[in-house]
Parts: C-alpha cells; sequence; structure tokens
C-alpha cells in the first residue's frame, strides 16, 4: 500500500470531475495502488450524489430529450473505442495503459539523460504529462518549477531528499523546492510525472539549459 497521498482537496476534486486532466491520470492511477483513498474517492463520490439529490430540479427545453436521442443515433454521435487493456506484463496501471493505448513493449522511450528515458503523452492542455524510466543510481538535474510537479512511483523506489517514494507514493513539488531527485534500489524505477508551468534548473549549467525550457 502507498504512503505518500494525494491531499484530501485533490480526491475531493477528482471525484467530482473538477481535476484537471493530468491531475486526474495522477489520482487516478494511485488509487489503483491505495484502497484508503480509493475509499475516500467512494465517499466523495456519495456526498456529491446526495448533494444532486437535494438540488433543486433543473427545467429543460422541450427538446431536450430529442436531441438526446438524435446524438446517439446520428452520423455524428461520437465513438467511445474500448479502453485498451495491455495483455503482457506491464508495470503501468490500467488508467495510463487506456492513455497509451499500445502494448508497453512497443513503446517508443526517448533518451534524456545516461539512465533516463521519457514517453510523452499528449492530449493533455496545459499540462506536461510523461512516462520516465530511470535505471537504479541515475538521478535528474537540479530543478525547481514555475508551477507544480506531480511524481506517481509506479515501479522501483526514488529518494527525493530524505524521502523515499515507493510503489504507489505520491509526490508533489512547487517553486519552494529545489531539489534532484534519484533512484536508489535495484529496480528499474518507472513514474508518471505531471507538470504545469514548466521547470528552472539550478545546478551546473543551469543558465545554457534554461535556453530550452523557456
Amino acid at each position: 500500500m502507498a504512503s505518500a497521498h494525494p491531499t484530501s482537496e485533490l480526491i475531493a476534486a477528482y471525484a467530482a470531475g473538477t481535476l484537471s486532466d493530468g491531475l486526474s491520470l495522477v489520482v487516478a492511477s494511485h488509487l489503483t495502488y491505495c484502497p484508503t483513498c480509493r475509499s475516500a474517492a467512494r465517499d466523495f463520490e456519495a456526498v456529491g450524489g446526495t448533494m444532486l439529490r437535494k438540488a433543486p430540479e433543473a427545467e429543460l427545453s422541450s427538446s431536450a430529450l430529442d436531441a438526446v436521442f438524435a446524438m446517439i443515433d446520428g452520423d455524428t454521435a461520437a465513438e467511445v473505442a474500448a479502453p485498451y487493456r495491455d495483455s503482457g506484463e506491464s508495470p503501468l496501471p490500467r488508467p495510463i495503459q487506456d492513455v497509451v493505448g499500445q502494448p508497453f513493449d512497443e513503446m517508443a522511450w526517448q533518451f534524456r539523460l545516461p539512465g533516463l528515458h521519457e514517453y510523452k503523452l499528449d492530449g493533455f492542455e496545459d499540462e506536461d504529462v510523461s512516462l520516465l524510466r530511470a535505471r537504479p543510481g541515475a538521478g535528474m538535474l537540479a530543478h525547481t518549477h514555475r508551477g507544480e510537479e506531480a511524481t506517481l512511483v509506479l515501479t522501483g523506489m526514488m529518494q527525493d531528499g530524505e524521502t523515499v517514494l515507493a510503489k504507489g507514493d505520491l509526490n508533489i513539488a512547487d517553486h519552494s523546492h529545489d531539489h534532484s531527485p534519484r533512484i536508489i534500489g535495484e529496480e528499474t524505477c518507472y513514474c508518471l510525472i505531471v507538470m504545469s508551468g514548466g521547470m528552472r534548473f539550478t545546478g551546473p549549467f543551469s543558465r545554457a539549459l534554461n535556453l530550452f525550457t523557456r
């Protein structure tokens, strides 16, 4: 079970459907590991359902029902694809498998640093969403953030300062964090990372590196 969790505010926003798409993916993925947070999400959903039942009834136009049936039956109705399920051994939880939409062993990872590879996930407005694959001992360059960075560990272990994150653990950093996480243990670490506002490098050669992050 995970030992570092989303805040109650994040889980409540996820249950209400008001959380951004990237952070929703983070929370949904964390819930696959954490029964405590799954229970909290169900509680928030139950509260929301009760509030909806007690809300005043809204009046619908006389053509509302016809419009719904037209969307269902018409040529312009959106097709909903069946969620993708990786039939092989994948370290990715199902919410992420659905977004990736292809077998894990066919994913095209991009080299970033020695021991670090990235797989970018598209379709997230105002957020940079990616998967990180890092071998034991690999480290990330020292950096801080212009917005927030949410990191969910999917396999392996990551150390960020004095904090050790394991499978299912979530860490959120902002402009007040200047850090350089490192992979520890003997297992390859896979992480889901969601950033808003971008990052700013703070270590050696930071001035040159920051030219590529503006």
